[in-house]
C-alpha cells in the first residue's frame, strides 16, 4: 500500500508542476501536438537503432566481418528514419495543406466550426503520423538507408580490382 501512495504521490508531483501544466496549457493547439507526437516518435526510433548499434557491436556470436556491416546498416538506417520522418511529418502537418486537404474532406462541417476544428485537428494528427511512420519510415528510409550502406560497403571496389594482381 505504501508503494502505492509514494508512486501516486510522485506521479501528482510531476503532473501538477510547473514543466507539465505549461506544457498542457500549450495542448489546445493541434499543430503542437501533432509535431510533439512525430517528435516523440522519431526520438523513440533514434533510441532504439543506438540501441541496436551498441548491441550488435557488442554482439560476441556476430562474426566479426559481419558486424562492421550490420551496424552500419543499423546507424543509417536509424539517421534516415529520424531525417526523412521528421521531414515528412513536418510537410503533411503543413497549415496550408492540412486546411486545403479537411476544407475538402469536411465540408459538410464547414457550418459547425467546432466540429470542423476538431475533425481537422484529428486529421492533421492521424495524417502526419501515418505518413511518417508508414511511408516515411516503412517504405523510403529502407530504400534509401541500403542505398547509402552499399555505396559505403562498395566504395573502394574499382580500386581494388586495379590494384589486385
Amino acid at each position: 500500500m505504501k508503494i502505492t501512495n509514494v508512486m501516486t504521490n510522485t506521479l501528482s508531483k510531476a503532473a501538477n508542476s510547473n514543466f507539465m501544466v505549461n506544457h498542457i496549457k500549450k495542448c489546445d493547439n493541434a499543430k503542437f501536438l501533432t509535431r510533439t507526437l512525430l517528435l516523440t516518435s522519431v526520438a523513440k526510433d533514434v533510441f532504439a537503432y543506438g540501441l541496436r548499434v551498441h548491441n550488435t557491436l557488442t554482439n560476441d556470436s556476430i562474426p566479426e566481418d559481419k558486424k562492421q556491416f550490420s551496424a552500419d546498416m543499423d546507424m543509417v538506417t536509424g539517421i534516415t528514419t529520424a531525417v526523412v520522418q521528421i521531414g515528412a511529418g513536418f510537410l503533411v502537418s503543413n497549415e496550408k495543406l492540412q486546411n486545403g486537404i479537411s476544407n475538402k474532406l469536411f465540408k459538410s462541417l464547414k457550418n459547425d466550426p467546432r466540429a470542423f476544428g476538431a475533425a481537422k485537428a484529428s486529421f492533421s494528427a492521424i495524417s502526419t503520423m501515418v505518413f511518417a511512420t508508414l511511408l516515411a519510415k516503412r517504405i523510403l528510409t529502407p530504400l534509401i538507408a541500403s542505398k547509402i550502406v552499399y555505396k559505403k560497403e562498395h566504395k573502394n571496389d574499382a580500386q581494388k580490382a586495379v590494384t589486385k594482381p
